[in-house]
């Protein structure tokens, strides 16, 4: 692992807002243009990119101003919570149950194929490289099956919690974010860092700290589409959850 040069708290929040506005401003302008029919599977796509960044984005530790330091897919993923709130809030928990089972199955076909690369013999002038690359690889491949197993939990007790509370949307995301975000990095942090990382606390106690930190940021992902939501919600019943 290399830790990053330390960077002020304006910085890495600034790369979190462009992403945020990045993925929710796409789904304003298909509402805006009149293509509802491209919302499904654009924020599915958004969804399922953001996931698979974070996979490898996470295998480097930055740290910024202060003791503390995150997996720097840290923001990619908490953006996709945004993509998948949408999704449960528009189209109802069962297509938000489909949507997490779809992005394991992918995640774990990019963990597959890690592996398939490591394994396969490298051309002679590569063999000097291939400790390093059978490294960085790997890593990404144990923190796939960290994310797989976190965000399988808590994304799919997110998309129950959206489904089933009451109230407005800001609301509803404002609840059960921090709720899905607190299981995920105490699944995924362990599974992912136990036994590399040398104070595997400070860096859970770091990520949760930042991951809650940017549920506002997912909630006005979730406002710049409210016109969306609303008209998605008076016209399509939800369906009803399993």
């Amino acid at each position: 692992m290399i830790l990053n040069n330390l960077v002020s708290l304006p910085e890495l929040y600034s790369y979190a807002l462009i992403t945020y506005i990045a993925v929710a401003g796409v789904l304003w302008l298909l509402h805006r243009f009149g293509r509802d029919d491209l919302l499904l599977p654009v924020a599915a796509m958004n969804y399922m990119l953001l996931l698979t960044i974070s996979q490898y984005t996470a295998s480097k530790i930055g740290a910024f101003v202060g003791p503390m330091v995150i997996p720097m897919g840290v923001f990619t993923y908490s953006a996709s919570v945004a993509m998948l709130d949408f999704l449960t809030l528009r189209y109802g928990r069962r297509v938000g149950y489909w949507v997490v089972r779809i992005a394991a199955y992918l995640q774990a076909l990019v963990f597959i194929i890690n592996w398939l690369v490591i394994a396969y013999p490298p051309a002679p002038f590569w063999q000097g490289l291939q400790g390093a690359f059978a490294s960085i690889m790997g890593t990404s491949a144990r923190i796939a099956i960290a994310s797989i197993t976190a965000f399988l939990i808590s994304e799919t007790y997110d998309v129950f919690l959206v489904s089933r509370l009451r109230g407005g949307v800001l609301r509803r995301v404002g609840y059960s974010d921090p709720v899905a975000m607190t299981i995920d990095t105490l699944v995924f942090i362990p599974t992912a860092f136990y036994g590399i990382v040398p104070n595997i606390w400070l860096l859970m106690a770091s990520q949760l700290t930042v991951k809650l930190s940017l549920v506002p940021m997912t909630m006005l992902a979730v406002w710049i589409n409210r016109r969306a939501l609303q008209y998605g919600l008076a016209t399509q019943p939800t369906p009803a959850g399993r």
